[in-house]
């Protein structure tokens, strides 16, 4: 049996997958928006989900600023950006 490993070296290890793969770091993913969320923090939280999956979503606050429109539940978008681990 493995040994187990801690959050904090599984999140590194994750981040240094996802952050070598090129696919990753300029892609656009089509699907619909849900639970939106714009706390004081400025910056923008919500799904982009599909009929069977779903990934969490964040558009910093300096982008979310510029954005022509408050995006809403049920919108059906092009989300342009990279996938990435963030430690909290």
């Amino acid at each position: 049996m493995n040994e187990p490993w801690s959050v904090s070296a599984l999140n590194r290890y994750i981040r240094s997958a996802l952050e070598t793969d090129y696919r990753l770091k300029d892609l656009v993913v089509a699907g619909e928006i849900s639970n939106v969320s714009r706390p004081a923090s400025g910056h923008l939280y919500f799904t982009l989900k599909d009929s069977s999956a779903a990934v969490k979503c964040v558009m910093w606050k300096a982008q979310a600023a510029r954005l022509i429109y408050r995006p809403r539940d049920g919108d059906r978008v092009e989300a342009h950006g990279s996938i990435g681990v963030y430690e909290s």
